[in-house]
């Protein structure tokens, strides 16, 4: 705004001063302008000049013909007319040819607007008219405001941050008791639940031993029975599992011991359910046969082992008849994995980003063809994120998946 208001001032000056020139070489004393400066009582002296302006007159040669205000018309030597007025400092850009536009120049410390305009007429061909103001001030001034309004934003954005973070405290903390309160409902629920649980197996088991003795329609009552008994026992423990690791109160109990053992009860215990779905399940024998002394690992036992339950469980489930669910173990100096491939329905690539979310189901064929909970991936999840393993996934929709988890802690 202030460097606008100064080209202004600038350009209505060299108008003056062309419109004056132009008078005067129209006149019979047009031939004082090419007097030198130093006579100026007899030629040319602008006019209108404030104390921070100056002007010149260049020749076409480069001569100045006269520069105003004059150390003669200030009443000054040429030394305290050069610190009133720094003539000599901005000579080069005075003799420079103007531009069209003004610009800033420093000179002696000081900052000043200059600009100026060509006269093409007659005598006066390529004379150029040069005005110079003075706006060191100005400068400071504008560059104290810059920093001044810098200042106020940062402290406007700090105290906007501050604000936000309370705010968001304050906003945030009811959320966070209603989720606190959620999860201790969760581990109570669980908790409380597990004792008529084990009186109902009890009683389930009790009766399952008189099936024989039963009609036929009891025992088909008393199946479906046992089988929701033993989907609500799932559902108990898994609820428990994730309201622990919510909390952070899932302890690792870290032994060493044998994956492959493990992996091994873990196919020997499914084997009945995967016969009963006409699947085949056991060791991937293009991967090569492991051995149990050479895949000793250090990790909780009995998470390893709900884990690698969850991934083959699943692969049954989702398979189709005639599938086949295949394990592998890969050793290696710094870590180990083990793979769980199944020839299954797969995953469509739109749910492999949800498939470790809680209640997560893909799709109504799924939910049809499975007896889970939805919570079972959520789980290994987190059982891997305890262990600091890795677990990945790679599937093709009809053709199969095959889930790789990956322990760093081998001894």
């Amino acid at each position: 705004m202030m460097t606008t208001t100064e080209d202004n001032q600038l350009t209505t000056l060299s108008g003056q001063y062309k419109s004056e020139l132009q008078k005067l070489l129209d006149s019979p004393k047009g031939d004082v302008l090419f007097d030198s400066y130093e006579n100026s009582e007899k030629g040319y002296a602008p006019s209108g000049l404030q104390l921070d302006q100056m002007a010149w007159l260049v020749d076409p040669n480069g001569q100045i013909i006269f520069e105003s205000p004059s150390a003669n018309k200030l009443g000054l030597n040429d030394e305290t007319a050069e610190e009133v007025f720094p003539m000599n400092a901005l000579l080069p850009s005075v003799l420079e040819k103007p531009a069209h536009d003004y610009h800033n120049v420093r000179a002696n410390g000081r900052t000043f607007r200059m600009g100026g305009l060509v006269i093409s007429s007659g005598k006066l061909n390529e004379y150029r008219i040069i005005v110079a103001q003075e706006i060191t001030n100005d400068t400071a001034l504008i560059t104290q405001l810059r920093w001044a309004f810098a200042g106020l934003a940062l402290v406007l954005l700090l105290a906007g941050g501050i604000a936000g973070y309370l705010l968001a405290g304050r906003a945030m903390k009811p959320i966070a008791n209603a989720f606190q309160r959620q999860e201790q409902f969760t581990s109570d629920a669980s908790h409380e639940l597990r004792t008529p649980l084990s009186i109902l197996r009890s009683a389930y088991e009790v009766l399952d031993e008189q099936r024989d003795k039963l009609p036929e329609f009891h025992r088909h009552v008393l199946m479906k029975s046992g089988r929701e008994i033993h989907h609500m026992s799932r559902l108990v423990e898994n609820l428990l599992v994730l309201a622990r690791s919510d909390s952070g109160r899932i302890e690792l109990a870290v032994s060493r011991f044998s994956l492959w053992y493990t992996i091994n009860q873990v196919i020997e215990q499914l084997q009945p359910i995967a016969s009963s779905k006409n699947v085949s399940l056991g060791w991937d024998a293009s991967q090569g046969r492991a051995t149990e002394d050479n895949v000793m690992i250090q990790a909780d036992e009995v998470r390893i082992r709900q884990l690698i339950l969850i991934l083959v469980e699943n692969a049954i489930q989702y398979n189709r008849e005639g599938g086949r669910v295949m394990v592998a173990l890969n050793v290696s100096a710094q870590k180990t994995s083990f793979t769980v491939r199944d020839t299954g329905i797969g995953i469509e690539n739109e749910h492999l980003p949800h498939i470790f979310e809680r209640f997560y189901r893909m799709d109504k064929a799924r939910t049809r063809r499975s007896e889970g909970t939805g919570l079972g991936l959520a789980i290994a999840k987190q059982i891997v994120d305890a262990h600091h393993a890795k677990i990945e996934v790679w599937t093709q929709p009809q053709t199969g998946t095959t889930f790789r988890v990956t322990l760093p802690n081998i001894s």
